[in-house]
């Protein structure tokens, strides 16, 4: 019951920041002067932060630019309500030039890794909730080193508060076929938001997407973490990702050390080249710990 409660109440913060924010900014970086990369095909940069403005150039996807500041003009697209914001490139004279885009049409991230960038985008606002939380469209792309999209992975997904993004590749970690694993998270930076994490694996021609994983915590009276093995990590198996569950909850989280009642259980995944396979849940472990 108390760890029910306590999840409710996650729920519940998740809500009232979800209905207290006006737009959907916050999924992007607000940094000045920031080095980003335009995420989808042909969109247009204006004089003024209006679609109204006089058009100035059309940007591709993969076109770097350079985000000098927002704005507080937001405008919405596909149910994404976000701001203009004013950016400098160089243009196809080799000029740099200047003008306001819509931040939507930026990747929230990318990574360049030599002929290959990875990048991820909200596509959409799904116009439907999942436990009381905003549902996007989200989507994760690699492009070749000419900026054509090689492949594309979109899903689905509520976000809530977690919303500080990062991104990176990790190698292949020993998975058959697989050069490139690319990890997206979206993160909180206080007590009780969750961290969502998101995997893609690149076998040359298509990307895939992995189990993902979140963690939370609520002070000193409940945690939850997920963390995986892959092949060539210590404990690792060939063809397998294993992905370890510990959670625990207190029932005296006012004691100096509270004690916890944890459990821990693992779920076996083996890859075949192409997918993931579900093959083996363990039994919980449960036992006692102070912290």
């Amino acid at each position: 019951m108390k760890k029910a409660f306590v999840i409710l109440v996650l729920f519940a913060q998740i809500r009232t920041f979800s209905q207290e924010k006006s737009s959907h900014n916050y999924y992007w970086s607000n940094e000045e002067n920031l080095k980003a990369m335009v995420g989808v095909a042909n969109c247009y940069v204006r004089e003024n932060p209006s679609t109204k403005a006089t058009l100035l150039d059309s940007l591709q996807i993969g076109k770097e630019v350079t985000v000098v500041k927002s704005t507080d003009i937001n405008y919405e697209i596909n149910g994404v309500n976000v701001s203009w914001v004013a950016i400098e490139y160089q243009n196809k004279s080799g000029i740099i030039s200047k003008g306001y885009l819509w931040r939507g049409f930026l990747a929230l991230g990318y990574v360049k890794k030599k002929e290959l960038t990875f990048l991820t985008t909200i596509d959409k606002f799904e116009n439907r909730k999942s436990d009381g939380l905003d549902v996007f469209s989200i989507s994760a792309k690699v492009l070749s080193n000419q900026n054509v999209v090689l492949g594309q992975k979109t899903f689905q997904k509520s976000l809530g508060e977690s919303a500080y993004f990062q991104n990176n590749t990790i190698g292949g970690l020993g998975l058959k076929n697989v050069s490139h694993i690319y990890r997206i998270s979206f993160e909180g930076e206080a007590c009780g938001i969750p961290s969502l994490f998101y995997y893609f694996a690149w076998n040359g021609t298509k990307i895939i997407q992995l189990p993902g994983k979140f963690g939370a915590a609520d002070a000193d009276i409940y945690f939850h973490n997920e963390d995986f093995i892959f092949p060539k990590e210590k404990g690792g198996k060939p063809d397998t990702i294993i992905k370890k569950f510990k959670e625990g909850e207190t029932q005296d989280e006012a004691a100096k050390r509270p004690t916890y009642d944890v459990k821990e259980w693992k779920e076996i995944y083996k890859w075949n080249g192409e997918k993931t396979i579900l093959i083996e849940k363990t039994k919980p472990k449960k036992y006692k710990i102070k912290y």
